[in-house]
């Protein structure tokens, strides 16, 4: 069932990441951030998980979890809905992640 999507910004750097989601965010489109330190909704990484004692080191995992952000999908949405949050992401994406740092 579609009931999410997943997707990674090309930076790692947290500002602008934070700038992406609350443009977004002041756009009506809530993302969730894979790289906060603690759970936000259903969104979570691995180490923030109280399932083990010792957490196993996985740089790879983590690389990729710092820029991945998801997005839960209402079944209610239909494709105009879709259409529209898609390009509201572009956009934003386009504006903050296209500057360069001064």
């Amino acid at each position: 069932m579609g009931s999410s999507i997943q997707f990674t910004l090309d930076t790692d750097d947290k500002t602008v990441i934070r700038q992406f989601l609350d443009t977004c965010l002041a756009r009506g489109v809530e993302l969730k951030w894979f790289g906060n330190k603690k759970p936000v909704g259903f969104t979570s990484a691995y180490t923030s998980w109280k399932y083990f004692d010792n957490l196993p080191k996985l740089p790879n995992t983590d690389r990729i979890l710092a820029s991945m952000c998801d997005m839960r999908i209402p079944l209610t949405f239909d494709l105009a809905d879709c259409e529209k949050i898609a390009q509201i992401i572009a956009d934003v994406a386009d504006q903050i992640l296209s500057v360069e740092p001064v």
